[in-house]
């Protein structure tokens, strides 16, 4: 008889028919087991570790999304070389805001007189872009998407008041992939 076991899903056999009651791997009482609990345990260890292979989409909290997206695909193009997109679900948006400090525009302004590149706006454009992208995943992840085909971007300032910030939105259409 074989058993899989629905904490740690080792595959167990037992010898010459006997009926299992534990799991040998993880010590599981299979009398006692409680799905709910289990699942709430493996959405507890996926945190920490990153890997939320096998756990349903419905069970990961909402602010896990974009932790729990790192398989979503996400291009620019308007295909996944090698895919074809079997349904097209919708339109996911990220958007991200930094604020620009004072140090940072008086560096700007230096480096906008002797020439040459602002590593601290680079950086701020970066972050920005990458915030925006894992939102876009988590959105896409959600609603059950394999990929984000036509990912654009759009980067702008928000100025007055004395107050300057800068702004990325990602947005892009959301697929099913066939297999």
């Amino acid at each position: 008889m074989q058993v899989t076991c629905p904490k740690c899903n080792h595959v167990n056999v037992a010898a010459s028919g006997d009926p299992l009651d534990s799991c040998p791997s993880c010590g599981l009482i299979y009398s006692r087991f409680d799905a709910a609990a289990a699942m709430r345990e493996r959405v507890f260890r996926a945190r920490n570790t990153g890997d939320f292979s096998g756990i349903p989409r419905d069970q990961v909290p909402q602010e896990l999304w974009p932790q729990a997206a790192a398989g979503v695909i996400v291009t620019t193009t308007p295909i996944v070389p090698g895919r074809a997109v079997a349904q097209v679900l919708d339109v996911v948006s990220g958007e991200c805001v930094y604020g620009v400090n004072v140090l940072r525009d008086l560096l700007s302004a230096a480096v906008d007189i002797t020439g040459g590149r602002n590593g601290s706006a680079q950086k701020v454009l970066r972050d920005a872009r990458t915030a925006a992208i894992a939102q876009v995943k988590g959105e896409a992840y959600g609603i059950g998407a394999d990929a984000v085909i036509g990912l654009q971007f759009t980067f702008n300032e928000i100025a007055g008041g004395g107050k300057s910030m800068i702004y990325a939105v990602a947005a892009g259409t959301a697929v099913k992939l066939s297999a």
